[in-house]
C-alpha cells in the first residue's frame, strides 16, 4: 500500500489531480458547471509530462551529488515507470487538447516553451546552459505564472475565444491564482534551503530567512482572499467556500520549515488546491 501511496503522490499523480481541479474551479466560476472532460484531462496530462521530466532530467545530477530527499531516492529507483507515466501524460493531453478551442493553441506555445525550460537547461547563462529553477529568485514567479495561464486563461480562452486574454475579469481571476500558487510555493523553497545553498541558487527564504518568508505567504493569502472579496463580495457562496480553504492553508503555511518532509510540501501543502476547489463546490450547495 505504501509503494501505490508513494507512486501517486511522487509519480505527480496527486499535484496532477490538484492542477486539474484549479483548471475545475475556473471552469466553474465561469459557467456554473464544474465538469468539463477534456479540459480536466488536458490540464491533468500535461502536469504529468512537466513533472515527470523535471525529475528525470535532474536524475544524473541527483545521483552525482547525492540527496536526503525521500522523493529524490524514490525517483532515482523507479526511473522507468516515470518514463512511462510521463508517457500515459503524453497520449492523455495530446488525445484531449483536439476537444478544446483551437485558440489555445497561442497560450500552450508559450506556456510549455516556460514550462520546458524549467525542466531542461535551455536557458544561457554565461558558458553553461541551465534550468530556470536554478536561477533562483524569479523561478518562483515563472512558476506561479505557468500556473495561472494553464488553470484560468486556458479555461477562459476555451470557453470564450482567445479575445478573453484581454478581458478584465479573466486577469482578476488569474492575478489571484498567482498569488494563491505563489503562497504555496514559498514553503517548498523554505524546505529546500539547504539544497539551493548547496548549488549556490538564491531564493527567496536564502535572502530573507524562512521565518519572514512564512510570513510573506500569509500575506499572499490575505491578498488573494481580498482580491476573491472585490471580485464576488462576501456574501457570496464562493467567498465562503474560498475563505474556509484559505484559512485551513494558512495553518499548513504557518508551519512550514527547513525541517519540513517531503509529503508535507508534495502531499499537504499541493492538496490545498484539491481542498480549494472542494469547498467551493460544496458551499455552493
Amino acid at each position: 500500500m505504501k509503494a501505490i501511496f508513494n507512486y501517486f503522490v511522487f509519480g505527480s499523480w496527486w499535484v496532477s489531480l490538484c492542477a486539474s481541479a484549479l483548471g475545475l474551479l475556473t471552469w466553474l466560476e465561469l459557467t456554473g458547471n464544474w465538469w468539463h472532460a477534456s479540459l480536466f484531462m488536458f490540464i491533468f496530462g500535461s502536469t504529468l509530462v512537466v513533472y515527470n521530466l523535471n525529475m528525470i532530467s535532474g536524475l544524473s545530477d541527483l545521483r552525482e551529488s547525492g540527496t536526503d530527499s525521500e522523493r529524490h531516492h524514490w525517483c532515482m529507483n523507479n526511473e522507468i515507470l516515470m518514463k512511462s507515466t510521463l508517457a500515459f501524460g503524453l497520449l492523455l493531453s495530446g488525445v484531449s487538447v483536439w476537444f478544446l478551442n483551437e485558440a489555445i493553441w497561442f497560450l500552450m506555445f508559450p506556456l510549455g516553451l516556460v514550462a520546458l525550460a524549467y525542466t531542461i537547461p535551455i536557458v544561457r547563462k554565461k558558458a553553461d546552459k541551465i534550468r530556470i529553477r536554478e536561477i533562483g529568485l524569479w523561478k518562483i514567479f515563472l512558476i506561479a505564472s505557468v500556473w495561472a495561464g494553464m488553470t484560468v486563461i486556458l479555461p477562459a480562452v476555451h470557453l470564450y475565444g482567445f479575445e478573453q486574454v484581454f478581458e478584465f475579469s479573466s486577469w482578476q481571476l488569474a492575478i489571484g491564482r498567482f498569488l494563491f500558487i505563489l503562497a504555496i510555493t514559498i514553503p517548498f523553497d523554505i524546505r529546500d534551503l539547504a539544497n539551493d545553498a548547496h548549488k549556490g541558487v538564491r531564493t527567496i527564504p536564502s535572502v530573507l530567512g524562512w521565518r519572514r518568508s512564512v510570513l510573506i505567504s500569509q500575506v499572499l493569502l490575505i491578498a488573494f482572499l481580498l482580491l476573491v472579496w472585490f471580485r464576488l463580495g462576501v456574501n457570496h457562496p464562493f467567498f465562503i467556500g474560498y475563505a474556509i480553504s484559505i484559512a485551513i492553508t494558512a495553518g499548513f503555511v504557518a508551519v512550514a520549515s527547513p525541517k519540513r518532509s517531503d509529503f508535507y510540501c508534495s502531499f499537504w501543502l499541493e492538496g490545498t488546491m484539491l481542498l480549494q476547489f472542494t469547498t467551493v463546490l460544496l458551499l455552493q450547495f
